[in-house]
């Protein structure tokens, strides 16, 4: 493909009027070189050139045709012509198939990792749901174990009849316990143990294993069978637990215990009897036509109810047709509720959500049928509640219509008595009214003559008020001017008061104006008098401070003359800081006195207490004897060593002080 390429290019560079004949021969050339030289290709470099999709012209003149047929006969010759190195392009091939071959994987890689972050993000997502789901079960264990406590405690006493029967529970709960360790030690227990040996023996023939030893290799099919046998067992061991729970889960599925442990189950059923309820024959009427047209509501009501119930299992029979289910089996049905329930309906991304948890415990179902079972379980409960709403309803409006009903034959028997006593009423209530009568007309008296003995006593209290406030206004004026009175001698006073502080002020100010002049002429002659102070005090520290100089000069020149007297002066010799040292010759070159020299006499000389000595002194030996007594750290002990005197008595500069003032 490559050469015929290269030819194709090479002949259309010279002569362009020399085709193959076809109309997309120069998309072929494209991408051949596309193949070829994808950099080329891909370079800026490379011209944009328009494809001319038009197609080659296949008419010749005859010396096109003598060039053509001359161009043949030369062949591999000729110099228009250039051979097809194939190795080279085999090579280019596979090193491009081998770049694509990385690419791929590459990008299978990143698509895996990607993968693998989307999963652990939906992992993420789902401990998230679960933590809560959780949660809420935990509280919902513990409220309910807290009911069972709480309703124990109040019927396990001993007056109570239940006392028998709690007591009974607490000995079967005790043999369950005692059940349930027995099976623990004999069945998880011995598997535990095994583990632990395998541990053990692989950790201990590790190497064996591995490097093929028979012994080890025999002895390892030797367990591995008997792990086999363990496994086999425990399968069996399983197996019969699944088949005492299925017993277990149809004993509470049959009688009264379902009644009992699914007493709220969402699916609704008619608990009330239908037709007229015996109450309603009960109630007395004295109306017999009015009572059998009231009864005959009850059954008009439940057959209206009827009517809606069959239309709406009419309706939802496809729903019905699949059973209770919906065609799955039950722990299937109930893994798929439990989990679809536990994601909120306003939680992002919750069908997703919803698919993948259920993908991952139903792997065995199919997508397609989880989306049915979804839309059936949606329809399900859509149908259990419109059914539930219309059950609500019904035993409502029955609960409704017995009540009015009811409240209808009382308002009759009350009717009936009301006729009745209306008339005994009228007769009595027309004797009531001649009595009220009198009574009116006398009260009507006697309420004028009040009324003509309070405007009398009203004019005289009139009267009287008006005497009271003329008393008042005049007390009031004399009071008034008695204060106005008090009040302008007050003023008076006040003024007096005044003038007399104001001249007594205008003589105390000249007085402290003379006493300030006095202290300001005091002041001026200590102010004098401190300056001169001050100066007295400034040339004597410069006398100090030019006494302190010349001291400092004087002891610098005597730390001269010291420093003069102790300061080295040697001249440089080079040989003699080359040259061996005392010490090296005496080492290398021992004389005669050093052969003398007493090995046993110390090293450095002594200047302290022997031991000859210290054992000398009696505090010394006192206190030994009473350390062999035991009495060293007594009171005793102290005060006796406090008045023993040493050998020798302290020098003064040796005394401490440091207790001196405790």
């Amino acid at each position: 493909m490559g050469g015929s390429a290269s030819g194709h290019r090479n002949g259309a560079d010279n002569d362009s009027q020399i085709g193959i004949g076809i109309c997309d021969g120069q998309n072929y050339v494209e991408k051949v070189n596309k193949v070829l030289h994808p950099s080329i290709m891909s370079s800026p470099s490379w011209p944009n050139r328009t494809m001319d999709t038009k197609p080659f012209i296949t008419q010749y003149t005859s010396d096109e045709s003598n060039r053509m047929q001359l161009r043949v006969n030369n062949g591999i010759r000729s110099n228009k012509y250039l051979p097809v190195d194939y190795d080279k392009l085999k090579l280019m091939a596979a090193e491009k198939k081998f770049s694509a071959q990385k690419s791929l994987l590459k990008v299978k890689k990143i698509e895996q990792m990607s993968k693998q972050s989307k999963e652990n993000l939906l992992l993420k997502q789902h401990k998230l749901i679960w933590q809560k789901e959780f949660m809420r079960l935990n509280n919902v264990r513990k409220r309910a174990q807290a009911e069972v406590e709480g309703h124990r405690r109040q019927n396990a006493t001993e007056g109570s009849g239940c006392c028998r029967m709690y007591e009974h529970f607490d000995l079967y709960e005790a043999s369950l316990d005692e059940e349930f360790a027995e099976f623990k030690m004999n069945t998880c227990d011995p598997v535990w143990n095994l583990r632990e040996d395998l541990q053990f023996w692989i950790q201990d023939n590790h190497e064996g294993i591995r490097m093929g030893d028979p012994e080890v290799v025999e002895k390892h099919a030797e367990i591995r069978q008997t792990i086999s046998q363990v496994k086999g067992q425990q399968n069996s061991i399983l197996q019969q637990l699944y088949n005492e729970q299925k017993c277990l889960e149809g004993e509470l599925s049959s009688g009264f215990l379902w009644e009992i442990t699914h007493g709220g189950s969402e699916t609704p059923h008619i608990d009330f009897a239908e037709g007229i309820p015996e109450e309603a024959f009960d109630l007395e009427c004295s109306d017999d036509e009015l009572k059998v047209t009231v009864l005959q509501e009850f059954i008009i009501l439940d057959e209206k109810f009827r009517e809606r119930l069959h239309f709406l299992e009419d309706e939802h029979s496809k729903i019905l047709s699949r059973g209770t289910h919906g065609g799955w089996s039950e722990e299937d049905h109930f893994c798929f509720v439990v989990n679809y329930d536990q994601y909120p309906r306003e939680l992002n991304n919750r069908r997703k959500l919803i698919m993948d948890r259920l993908r991952r415990h139903l792997p065995h179902k199919s997508r397609p049928e989880l989306v049915a079972h979804e839309e059936w379980c949606e329809s399900n409960k859509y149908f259990h509640e419109r059914k539930r709403a219309l059950v609500v309803a019904w035993r409502k409006g029955r609960s409704e219509l017995f009540s009015k009903a009811r409240n209808t034959f009382i308002e009759v028997e009350i009717a009936k008595e009301l006729a009745e006593v209306q008339a005994e009423y009228n007769r009595g209530q027309k004797k009531i009214r001649d009595e009220l009568y009198n009574k009116v007309r006398i009260w009507r008296e006697q309420k004028l003559e009040a009324m003509m003995l309070q405007e009398k006593m009203d004019a005289r209290r009139r009267e009287e008020a008006q005497e009271q406030r003329r008393m008042e206004a005049e007390k009031e004026k004399k009071r008034r001017a008695h204060e106005k009175e008090k009040v302008q001698k007050f003023s008076d006073d006040r003024t007096e008061k005044r003038r007399k502080q104001e001249e007594r002020d205008k003589e105390r100010m000249e007085e402290l104006r003379r006493l300030m002049e006095e202290q300001a002429v005091l002041d001026k002659e200590r102010v004098n008098y401190r300056k001169e102070q001050l100066d007295v005090k400034i040339s004597e520290r410069k006398l100090k401070e030019e006494q302190k100089a010349e001291d400092e000069l004087e002891k610098e020149r005597r730390l001269e003359a010291l420093r003069e007297q102790v300061r080295v002066i040697a001249e440089s010799d080079p040989v003699r800081m080359m040259q061996d040292t005392k010490a090296w010759q005496a080492k290398n070159n021992p004389s005669e006195e050093d052969e003398d020299i007493n090995i046993n006499k110390p090293l450095f000389e002594i200047n302290t207490f022997n031991s000859k000595q210290i054992t000398t002194d009696p505090r010394m030996r006192l206190e030994a004897k009473l350390r062999e007594a035991g009495l060293h750290n007594s009171p005793y002990a102290r005060q006796v060593m406090a008045g023993v005197p040493p050998p020798q008595p302290p020098r003064r500069d040796m005394k401490s002080t440091v207790f001196k003032y405790d």
